[in-house]
């Protein structure tokens, strides 16, 4: 078999091409141990220190295993040796028992993104290559998954978990078209040994069941090489369908500061259904604030409810959706699916129910959604607000701040308050 080339500094520099990494920023990179993530972090370390960039190495423990706190610091003393700074994470309280890997995957991107944002810092490096894609991308074939799922991990993406913090984190994967063997012998240059999880040989695990058939099969095709290409060539098809969807949205949707929306329904009923569909999958999963839209049963449902042009209207994922005269549509938040409660201190930022970005509070208090006995006080002291056209179930979906003795402050789009209102920007 023939010996894979180590990934020079030269290759890796050629893979952060169009990254816009600029001199004085500070980057993050999660470490393991493994070969993976491992040699992202010592290529990366070396190429940051010749930019001037700052670099920091995350482990996570998720205290799953008995070793894993002896790997960290072992990754810490490893790292030491290359002068790059390392921060160990510790997933704290009661573990799952079942569906651990997707769960300890989620605690682990909730840890360093939580960590990124209180640092500054909007870049996180994931060690994800070639091998990896065409695992993922036969996992989600099995599961039945449509051109969404079946894309390629993307070169940069937006954080896959929601984090309460205003700054954004985006992921960053360079290695996805390197193979690991090329990673590994990366590292056997340096003379660097690494750690071999032995969840990575557990066939409980769907993943190493999908590795080892890959590892395994004579199929001709069957490779990382073929799959990863596959997954790309389904990526420029869903870039495809975003830009056609992006398209239809432009010339049908209205949004609003208060985070709301009004649709137009002919031209977004007069779109091919795929794009129709994720028109309103992108709509309720903004206007909810959740990371996920609604499951397609449910958003076809609708679709053919509209269709037929007698809808009343109904609540779907998160939201509530009221038709209006003119062949409109509205799209509000469900009030009673609004949770989130937070005290939030003055000059600090926060994003409220997924959907408001908060900060600009010269005083701390509590962000809740307002309630109909607060909204008749502030009237009180702000007459100006009853001649509002703003509908009932929208304004109740508003957040406002909670300070000293019960006194209410509203965002700062709202009549009256644009002076000594917070900022409440619609995400």
């Amino acid at each position: 078999m023939e010996t894979a080339s180590r990934l020079t500094q030269a290759d890796f520099s050629d893979l952060l091409q169009g990254m816009a990494l600029e001199k004085g920023t500070a980057l993050a990179v999660a470490v393991s141990g493994g070969a993976d993530s491992l040699a992202l972090t010592l290529l990366l370390g070396s190429w940051c220190r010749s930019q001037g960039i700052a670099l920091t190495a995350l482990t996570v423990d998720h205290g799953l295993r008995p070793a894993a706190a002896e790997e960290a610091q072992q990754v810490a003393s490893w790292l030491s040796k290359y002068n790059i700074p390392h921060v160990t994470l510790t997933w704290q309280g009661d573990k799952p028992d079942s569906n651990i890997q997707d769960q300890a995957r989620l605690a682990r991107y909730r840890l360093m993104g939580k960590w990124c944002q209180d640092n500054g810092i909007s870049r996180l490096f994931l060690g994800h290559h070639q091998g990896d894609q065409a695992e993922t991308f036969l996992i989600r074939l099995f599961r039945g998954s449509g051109v969404d799922g079946l894309s390629a991990m993307k070169v940069r993406a937006d954080f896959p978990v929601p984090l309460p913090g205003g700054a954004s984190v985006t992921l960053c994967r360079p290695l996805l078209s390197v193979t690991k063997e090329r990673l590994e012998a990366s590292l056997r240059h340096l003379q660097q040994p690494w750690i071999e999880d032995p969840s990575n040989r557990n066939d409980a695990f769907t993943r190493i069941k999908v590795r080892k058939l890959l590892q395994d099969s004579d199929i001709d095709g069957l490779n990382p090489e073929r799959l990863a290409q596959t997954a790309a060539r389904m990526g420029r098809v869903q870039s495809l369908l975003q830009s056609l969807t992006a398209e239809v949205i432009t010339a049908s949707v209205t949004y609003f500061p208060h985070g709301y929306a009004e649709v137009w329904l002919e031209p977004l009923l007069a779109a091919h259904e795929e794009i129709t569909l994720r028109a309103l999958a992108q709509l309720t999963r903004r206007i909810s604030g959740g990371k996920y839209a609604p499951r397609l049963k449910r958003l076809e449902a609708l679709y053919d409810r509209l269709k037929q042009g007698d809808f009343a209207g109904q609540t779907l994922g998160g939201c509530l959706l009221s038709p209006l005269k003119e062949n409109r549509l509205m799209i509000s938040r469900e009030i009673a699916a609004i949770e989130d409660e937070f005290t939030l201190e003055a000059d600090k930022a926060l994003l409220w129910d997924g959907r408001f970005l908060i900060e600009g509070l010269t005083a701390g208090g509590v962000v809740k959604k307002i309630s109909q006995e607060q909204w008749r006080n502030v009237c009180q002291d702000h007459p100006v607000l009853k001649k509002m056209k703003l509908p009932k179930v929208v304004r109740d979906s508003l957040p406002c701040l909670v300070i000293d003795k019960g006194k209410v402050n509203l965002p700062d789009f709202m009549p009256g308050f644009e002076k000594k209102g917070f900022s409440a920007l619609f995400r």
